[in-house]
């Protein structure tokens, strides 16, 4: 092609409005094969023409021709010779400029997508100039040309399209080389989300929550294999607190969802894969079901399959799974599901402290459970029972955001299920040596948040005296826990 072809912006624009991927690259790659599907569509819409308005195929091709931008067909024909025998790379920008008015016929439409507002511009524009041509009526050359064009049996029909109506399968399950599964999304399915999306993720309102749900609804009439927006609607009967329904919901979601993975598939489904993460969703939420309902061997059957299925657990199942063993009663899997090797952090440290209170080894109680409370003081008001006392102090998280939400949901029933652990915890809180060791450890950080970032002297000052008190605390009051 020629190197002007390169300036020649407007082509390659209106491709891209029309939505016809890649124009520029294949005309320059392969010219035979654009032209070849003109011709073909060309023919295609003659043929329609020709019946619709009892014309020979000659004169329709002809009406075609001047529809497009020529004066015949055989000027177009010409010129399309012309182009398929031009060596790739070299065909011109005044042939690719008379073809500008043909792109409206390599529109791909699809049958659960309605045109863009562009597309349906360009067909009108295209019957236009094809009934000044052949002298038909503007709203039968819609009906039958362009909406055959379309695949479409009228204008209005090709026009109503929504992938709510879609015939074809919204997800599909494909194994790899690797043998790990992920859920295929059909183009009609991503569209779907996308506007599930739109109308559920922002909304926090009642009345917001109202309107998606009503929109769920209508989708799942619509389409009942919608598995995202199953998702959704049982999370809505959840956050309700209506737990009957949202387990139905959610039950019947995941065996939709799983008759798609082939019997006796045992490999990975991992979150790395955008399309897997509904599915993981789900599982998360029934075991939620059931760990509210307190059918703990439900719930942790759940929490097993998940870390089976996606090792590398991005929801954070192994944090949550040793606290429901603690409520089951199962203190030594607990402790063994704690240990977290190569991981540190206040989540860390609470449930191994919880754990090892749990099977009799106070001091590692004791270090891990003074560890929590000094990296994250806000720990203080769970322990106690009061977090809807919780002050917006920042002194109480040192920069760590905790999801108190769900160690409310999940760390306060194991905390109250292990005998003696409340009364070990509440009485250390009291302890005259753990509150001097909380007020230092108060006065060093807020000295810290002066005007200005802290010096890597006042910080590591910081750090020593934290370290310091986590080492020596303990110690102090293992005497009253021997």
């Amino acid at each position: 092609m020629s190197s002007s072809i390169n300036g020649y912006d407007s082509f390659v624009l209106l491709a891209d409005q029309l939505e016809i991927d890649s124009i520029d690259y294949w005309l320059r790659e392969n010219p035979f094969g654009v032209v070849r599907h003109l011709f073909d569509r060309i023919k295609f819409g003659a043929k329609v023409l020709a019946r619709a308005s009892g014309a020979t195929h000659s004169t329709a091709l002809n009406h075609m021709a001047e529809a497009l931008g020529f004066a015949t067909w055989h000027s177009l024909n010409a010129h399309l010779i012309g182009i398929s025998s031009s060596p790739p790379d070299s065909v011109s920008l005044e042939s690719l400029t008379r073809l500008s008015q043909s792109l409206v016929l390599l529109i791909r439409s699809r049958p659960d997508k309605a045109l863009s507002e562009d597309q349906v511009l360009a067909f009108q524009e295209f019957g236009t100039k094809l009934a000044k041509a052949s002298g038909l009526p503007l709203e039968k050359l819609m009906d039958t040309v362009c909406s055959a064009f379309c695949g479409g049996k009228s204008w209005m029909e090709v026009n109503s399209r929504t992938p709510m109506n879609t015939t074809v399968p919204l997800y599909k399950f494909e194994i790899d080389n690797e043998k790990h599964g992920r859920f295929i999304w059909s183009e009609a399915c991503d569209e779907l989300v996308d506007s599930l999306d739109e109308v559920y993720q922002d909304s926090d309102t009642p009345e917001q929550v109202s309107n998606a749900k009503r929109w769920i609804e209508d989708a799942l009439a619509h389409q009942p294999g919608f598995l995202e927006a199953g998702l959704c609607l049982a999370q809505i009967y959840y956050d309700e607190g209506d737990l009957n329904e949202a387990l139905r919901i959610v039950y019947g979601y995941i065996t939709r969802t799983e008759n798609l993975i082939p019997k006796g598939y045992r490999g990975k489904i991992e979150w790395g894969f955008h399309t897997n993460r509904f599915y993981h969703r789900l599982l998360w939420l029934r075991m939620s079901i059931y760990h509210d309902a307190q059918w703990m061997r439900y719930c942790l059957r759940d929490a097993r399959k998940q870390l089976r299925l996606n090792p590398s657990d991005n929801l954070g199942v192994r944090y949550i799974y040793p606290l429901m063993l603690l409520e089951a009663g199962e203190y030594e899997k607990a402790a063994k599901a704690a240990r977290f090797p190569k991981q540190d952090g206040y989540e860390v440290s609470l449930i191994r402290a919880f754990t090892r209170f749990a099977v009799g080894d106070r001091p590692g109680f004791l270090h891990n459970y003074i560890t929590a409370l000094f990296d994250v003081p806000a720990m203080r008001y769970l322990f106690l029972d009061s977090l809807p006392e919780l002050p917006e102090r920042g002194d109480l998280f040192r920069t760590i955001e905790p999801d108190m939400e769900t160690l409310e949901q999940y760390a306060w029933p194991a905390y109250i299920a292990v005998p003696g652990l409340e009364q070990a915890c509440t009485k250390i809180l009291s302890d005259p040596t753990v509150i001097e060791a909380e007020a230092q450890l108060r006065t060093c950080w807020n000295g810290l948040r002066h005007e200005g970032l802290p010096t890597d002297g006042e910080f590591n000052g910081w750090e020593a005296l934290n370290v310091k008190l986590k080492n020596s605390i303990p110690l102090l009051l293992a005497e009253e826990f021997t």
